[in-house]
């Protein structure tokens, strides 16, 4: 028996979850707890990355995150969600910089992600989350939400 508290093991299982779907369902080279040089030199870990052997190709960064959202007040949403954001950029950087912080033209494309457990159960707090990502250039998922569910909230 584990002594993780029961948030830090519900995270890790939806990880694990998420992680399966991705290997067992999608097309391309799907690398889960892919390891990167970021631009600072420092080494990060993707979540599930998906690439293909084009040098100049796309490839995908999907973070898991199994954030309970109606848990927090609202500055501690902001402070997440910007957390959230900077780090998936660095991830972001680390596939388009090449050298000194120059553009070198010659990088992949990028397809970022982040994946929730579940919506809030408010939805102008779910709307507010959606907004500040999606302002960066990063969709949101909720995994308890189905494909036709999130069509007709579009």
């Amino acid at each position: 028996m584990s002594n993780e508290p029961e948030p830090l093991k519900r995270g890790k299982d939806f990880h694990k979850l998420i992680q399966q779907e991705w290997i067992e369902g999608a097309e391309g080279a799907i690398l889960p707890e892919h390891y990167v040089k970021r631009v600072n030199g420092r080494k990060g870990r993707i979540d599930v990355f998906v690439s293909d052997d084009d040098p100049e190709g796309v490839v995908a960064i999907v973070e898991i995150k199994a954030t309970d959202w109606d848990k927090m007040n609202e500055k501690a949403v902001r402070r997440n969600i910007r957390r959230q954001i900077n780090q998936i950029w660095k991830y972001i950087n680390s596939q388009i910089y090449k050298g000194d912080f120059v553009p070198s033209g010659e990088g992949k494309s990028v397809c970022p992600g982040i994946i929730f457990p579940n919506r809030p159960r408010n939805i102008k707090r779910m709307e507010f989350i959606e907004k500040l990502f999606e302002d960066e250039g990063i969709p949101v998922v909720w995994h308890d939400e189905t494909k036709e569910e999130r069509k007709n909230r579009s």
